[in-house]
């Protein structure tokens, strides 16, 4: 057996030892969205990584195991957003670190989380971040949150496209890049 298949299988192997540390350092959320409220968009995850835990070795392998299994072959996206219509998940390369990004379709705004008042071109559109894991970065709309505690963001409404991006991981310095290990990979999938 070659060097090239052991290693591949210690990566689909590793992942069932150990538990995940994977996080990413922001994500982008990006929204086209039609006259009718359905729509298409996209989630960018940047600079895919692996936490260092204090007393841990580094489980890079395993949470790139993970990665692929489970979110870029799996269905754990689907999972956790079904209202997201999946059209296309991939990894690459971007600026030095490892992203991923899926594009879905969706069939209503107020499925995915945006409000709206129904039949009326007189209100904005509006997202609600109370709860969310993340914390604001910027968007192409106007933040309300600040230092309130009425965290929506608010956008015209005759807007079709919606911008968002988030800090998931805000000390990068405890983080393991995952980049060589996705570029063994890919190498090893030609």
């Amino acid at each position: 057996m070659s060097k090239s298949r052991i290693g591949l299988m210690l990566m689909v192997i590793i992942p069932l030892l150990f538990c995940s540390c994977l996080t990413t350092e922001y994500k982008e959320y990006r929204f086209k969205i039609n006259r009718d409220g359905s729509g298409e968009g996209s989630v960018k995850f940047v600079n895919i990584m692996s936490e260092k835990e204090e007393g841990e070795e580094s489980v890079v392998f395993s949470d790139f195991g993970e990665l692929i299994d489970n979110y870029l072959n799996g269905q754990t996206f689907e999972e956790e957003n079904p209202n997201y219509q999946v059209t296309g998940k991939k990894l690459f390369e971007e600026n030095g670190v490892l992203v991923g990004e899926v594009k879905f379709n969706f069939s209503s705004l107020e499925s995915i989380g945006f409000y709206q008042a129904e039949n009326c071109d007189c209100a904005p559109l509006m997202y609600y971040m109370d709860g969310f894991s993340e914390t604001f970065k910027e968007t192409n709309g106007n933040y309300l949150g600040g230092d309130t505690v009425f965290p929506f963001i608010i956008w015209d409404n005759d807007i079709t496209e919606v911008y968002i991006k988030t800090i998931v991981t805000e000390d990068i310095s405890n983080g393991l890049s995952l980049l060589a290990t996705y570029k063994t990979w890919e190498e090893q999938q030609k």
